[in-house]
């Protein structure tokens, strides 16, 4: 089989409905399957699931029971996928046209002269607009620039050097790593790097996968003649005050792994910066509820004992 594609879902119908459906828009003579790992969902997505199953063999569910996040599912996933590669895809995503096996086809010849770990396609926001999904490595200097808005100068490489956002993203690229939104991997290699941690809940098991690629001396890569349409948060922008929580608390776990405790330290001071400023700055511009997303978002923080 060539490809089994793995996506995560928790109370999501809606979304996984949609996500599903747009596997039609995949290249005929493809051979693959799709494993939906669901993380214990009280939804109604359970019932279409099921249903789906039994008429499409290869579509299969593989039910946890719990929700017990994103990379324990994921990893569940690989484990049972029979294709030689993986394509990790939130289940807020889905294909918008054929070419994926443009990809594949990228990653074979590539692999014959040099390690190639990860790729990311192409990501778009449902207005068409460009996604930013594959990103530097992060950092204290980057957490910075991200904490004080500086990134936001894209014209300037210095300043968007994590986002990646000077560049037009219309061409290959060898880049840090790769957005679990769509991610692509031969699955042996996938198992050589361990997996994604299963140490994150969710945010950050992405980065951690490509740093640890990296460090076995694989290259990943951005790979733009494949397209998915992504609605960014779509699903974690239900609460999104405990997203922001969520994500904190991953970076934390991040760069204690990598880096130690006092450099993940600097960064969570670095990141409750981030988070005043944006209070302070919603304030400013007449966005109360803004303000008191970002002011949840940090009490989430400190009352679930994240340091």
């Amino acid at each position: 089989m060539d490809l089994s594609i793995i996506t995560v879902n928790y109370n999501s119908c809606q979304h996984i409905r949609q996500c599903i459906e747009s596997t039609r828009h995949l290249d005929a003579g493809l051979s693959w399957e799709m494993l939906v790992v669901d993380n214990g969902s009280v939804d109604e997505s359970i019932d279409y699931l099921d249903g789906l199953a039994a008429r499409m063999p290869r579509i299969k569910i593989i039910k946890v029971g719990s929700n017990r996040g994103f990379a324990h599912a994921s990893n569940l996933g690989a484990t049972w996928a029979r294709g030689k590669f993986l394509m990790f895809l939130n289940p807020d995503a889905r294909f918008s046209g054929r070419g994926i096996y443009k990809l594949i086809e990228f990653y074979l010849v590539k692999s014959k002269n040099e390690k190639v770990g990860a790729v990311g396609p192409r990501i778009i926001n449902p207005d068409g607009s460009l996604q930013y999904n594959v990103r530097s490595f992060p950092g204290i200097w980057r957490q910075f620039l991200e904490s004080c808005f500086l990134y936001r100068i894209k014209a300037v490489p210095f300043f968007s050097s994590y986002f990646l956002s000077w560049w037009d993203h219309r061409s290959i690229r060898k880049v840090d790593w790769i957005s679990g939104a769509c991610l692509f991997i031969e699955k042996d290699k996938f198992l050589e790097a361990g997996g994604f941690d299963s140490g994150y809940f969710m945010y950050s098991e992405d980065t951690e996968l490509c740093l640890q690629l990296a460090r076995k001396g694989y290259s990943n890569y951005y790979f733009p003649f494949f397209t998915v349409i992504h609605t960014d948060s779509g699903i974690a922008s239900r609460d999104m005050a405990l997203r922001l929580s969520q994500v904190w608390k991953s970076r934390v776990i991040y760069f204690t792994k990598n880096y130690g405790r006092p450099y993940s330290r600097a960064v969570s001071c670095l990141y409750f910066l981030g988070m005043l400023n944006r209070v302070f700055l919603s304030f400013l511009t007449g966005k109360p509820q803004t303000a008191a997303q970002f002011g949840r978002a940090i009490k989430y923080y400190f009352n679930h004992g994240y340091k």
